[in-house]
């Protein structure tokens, strides 16, 4: 792979992150007069964190539970996939930075500021490996700076997945090793942030390769069972620390922990970009429908259990359930997560209902502070929290097959607990594995259906309620080989019925949404004498500006022009870019079945 494009040259100043992480060496830096001092290290170093998600990753987050009207990658329609060019994720700058201060850190002569920094790189550079690992698979491996003339080094094939999550796992025991206990604050990195990072990266790896063995995209050798006991242990690790704990004050603590309200809430938090005030000019999160419009689908919104514990869906008439009625009664994070009846913002006002602001119909709260915040708000973004940990030690131990009721209790049920759900039984959810989490053409195809295929479910149930905008949820179909969950369309050009839906409108009128008393979602005919709309709120047309899966009633179908169809043979690995594969003198190989489609001209 030729690499001379990414020579460092110097570091100029980039995105502000939280705190004093926003300032970089501002001219060019020599190794011989720099890298001596801790806080030249920390200035450096700063830069890395620059690699973490922006909030546009979370509120404009593509997957079959939220979605919003931007254009969509690739990734997301499948079909329209081309191999680009140029970029395309393949780019390996920030990792000759992390390497370059890792090759320097010997000029700084204090032993213990050496072995704490030693940690930060390590800890990076393993971040940088597994969200390259998730795009590409197979990486070459480097641990050092290159020059122009090792061309060894610079022309070299892929290292196999094998190597590479082993030296990830090796780079974060080094980490979870040399740093501290407890950083800075929480927009720094510490021992717990590398052993989330490794319970995250092993679970990925695992189920990767449990459930793409003997595919296209066969893992190699290194046993899933391994890494997932690796996930558990690391994960655990983090839970009997004693440095973290849920947030669950007040009556919708879900909703306040990501609002930030309550000093105790930073407890649950490990890792966060901030966006806070005192640090950060621009807004985190924005649903206006300049940004999209994000909103969630009704395959997302089914998935909610009754208050009670029961399945939502085991109704007979769930299907037909208008919005007011299916908000009602659900695990109470449904109604901190969606905007719902009488829903009140962190700063006091009323939660109003515009379909205009929610491309589906169903609007979302989390992470917005107040109706004046919806086109931006400063709430910082949580990178690693407890929450995610509990959910990957539970899955983890679910899919090697080793999961007790003990282990749920110490993970899903607090998180259950905190919004005062049933707990969840391994017995009865290996009994009962629920049908609509199974079946067509919502449910997981290519779930164990082993012993515990019914308490894998549920933690995906879990996982998907827990998660959503807080961008996992694409990689996650992908490590659980199930993108045509995307599809709204078969690989013969038939429709397989998977269309983002929005809740179900009984009939043309007018709707009081968010229960103010005021009719604020207006469904008017196709032809024909409307209703009027209240000042404020825009009727909607039948087949103009809103369609119904029955014409005048059904669910709301949003993006029904967008066609995603995937192969299961190819989407499942980006394609490295044609300029690399000619600069590498044939020795990097494209992933499987990319040589043959349409190319970008």
């Amino acid at each position: 792979m030729k690499l001379k494009n990414i020579f460092l040259c110097g570091i100029t100043a980039l995105a502000l992150i939280g705190c004093d992480l926003d300032e970089f060496p501002k001219d060019s830096v020599s190794p011989e007069t720099f890298f001596k001092t801790e806080k030249e290290l920390k200035l450096y170093s700063n830069q890395f964190y620059t690699s973490l998600p922006e909030a546009s990753d979370f509120y404009q987050e593509s997957s079959d539970y939220v979605v919003h009207n931007l254009s969509y990658s690739d990734a997301v329609r499948g079909y329209a996939h081309v191999v680009p060019s140029t970029g395309g994720g393949w780019n390996f700058s920030m990792l000759r930075h992390i390497n370059y201060f890792l090759q320097n850190l010997y000029r700084c002569d204090d032993a213990a500021v050496r072995a704490y920094y030693e940690g930060v790189g390590r800890f990076w550079r393993a971040y940088f490996y597994f969200s390259k690992l998730q795009l590409f698979g197979d990486l070459p491996w480097y641990d050092q700076v290159l020059n122009s003339d090792d061309d060894e080094l610079l022309y070299k094939e892929r290292d196999s997945r094998d190597v590479i999550i082993k030296h990830i796992i090796d780079d974060l025991d080094v980490a979870a090793k040399q740093l501290p206990e407890v950083g800075e604050n929480k927009y720094h990195i510490c021992r717990y942030t590398a052993l989330a990072l490794k319970a995250r990266a092993c679970l990925y790896e695992g189920t990767f390769r449990k459930y793409h063995a003997g595919t296209e995209f066969n893992p190699n050798s290194l046993p899933y069972a391994d890494l997932l006991q690796q996930a558990a242990d690391a994960a655990l690790e983090v839970m009997k620390s004693g440095k973290y704990q849920l947030y669950a004050e007040g009556t919708r603590p879900y909703y306040d922990y990501f609002v930030g309200i309550g000093a105790t809430s930073e407890k649950e938090t490990i890792l966060s970009r901030s966006y806070g005030l005192a640090t950060h000019d621009a807004s985190a999160f924005a649903l206006v429908a300049s940004k999209g419009s994000a909103g969630f689908t009704r395959a997302f919104a089914l998935t909610y259990l009754d208050s009670d514990g029961s399945r939502f869906t085991d109704k007979a008439d769930y299907l037909t359930e208008p919005f007011t009625e299916e908000t009602k009664n659900r695990d109470p994070r449904m109604a901190q997560t969606f905007l719902t009846q009488n829903f009140t913002y962190k700063d006091g006002t009323q939660g109003l209902y515009r379909k205009n602001l929610s491309v589906t119909g169903y609007p979302v709260v989390k992470f917005v502070e107040g109706s004046e915040a919806i086109s931006g708000s400063h709430v910082d973004i949580p990178v690693f929290r407890l929450g995610e940990v509990y959910l990957n030690y539970a899955e983890a131990l679910a899919e090697k097959g080793t999961i007790t009721q003990n282990d749920l209790d110490i993970s899903i049920n607090k998180l259950r607990d905190r919004v005062h759900m049933p707990h969840l039984s391994l017995a009865d959810a290996n009994a009962h594995p629920d049908a609509f989490l199974k079946g067509e053409p919502y449910g997981y195809k290519n779930v164990d259906k082993g012993n515990n295929c019914g308490v894998i479910l549920e933690i995906r149930r879990e996982r998907g309620i827990e998660l959503v905008m807080e961008g996992f949820r694409y990689q996650d179909l992908v490590r659980w080989r199930e993108l045509t969950r995307f599809d709204n369309q078969n690989a013969d050009e038939t429709s397989n019925g998977r269309e983002f839906f929005g809740p179900y409108v009984p009939s043309i009128g007018r709707y009081d949404m968010d229960g103010d008393g005021v009719f604020d979602f207006v469904v008017n005919p196709e032809t024909g004498r409307g209703y009027p709309a209240p000042t404020g709120v825009k009727a909607v047309t039948i087949n103009k500006d809103i369609f119904l899966t029955e014409n005048t009633q059904g669910m709301i179908i949003a993006l029904q022009d967008m066609v995603r169809r995937h192969d299961e043979k190819r989407d499942y690995l980006y394609p490295i870019p044609i300029t690399e594969l000619t600069l590498s003198k044939g020795l990097l190989k494209q992933n499987p079945n990319w040589d043959d489609i349409n190319r970008e001209k």
